[in-house]
């Protein structure tokens, strides 16, 4: 009988055995790469974000007060959506290194011209006029400038 006491063979029980192990550590990796990557996007594109960002700033909008809107509006021009940034300097970035760097795609902005159910904003139309002023710019205004 032949003893192999050279490299993997000295931990395995027998040379047969050398296949399974690959396998199953390639499996390992390619889940370990696939599954994050699997979650990041349905957290991002299916269930996370684009369930909680624009519908809950349209409640708030739709529910809140003239004053609790506009400070609102002013949070969500100043806080990343998804990667920690200082508000100081979020707030002067431009909108495009908004949109691919910290990657708030316009599916989770809300523009009160375009996603608002009321006929009429709170307070009167001039007041209304200026909650939309003070809110996130639309995508096209935003991508113009």
């Amino acid at each position: 009988m032949l003893t192999i006491l050279i490299g993997i063979w000295i931990i395995a029980i027998s040379p047969a055995h050398r296949g399974d192990v690959s396998k199953s550590a390639s499996a390992a990796l390619y889940a370990s790469v696939v599954g994050p990557l699997f979650l990041t996007i349905l957290l991002m594109f299916v269930s996370g974000l684009p369930l909680s960002e624009r519908p809950g700033a349209k409640k708030r909008y739709e529910k809140g007060s003239a004053s609790s809107w506009e400070a609102y509006a002013r949070y969500l021009r100043r806080t990343s959506i998804l990667i920690p940034f200082p508000p100081q300097l979020y707030e002067k970035l431009p909108v495009i290194l908004k949109r691919t760097l910290f990657l708030e795609f316009p599916m989770y902005v809300f523009d009160p011209a375009k996603h608002s159910d009321q006929s009429k904003p709170q307070g009167g139309a001039e007041e209304g006029q200026s909650r939309r002023d003070h809110g996130r710019r639309s995508d096209e205004e935003a991508l113009q400038r």
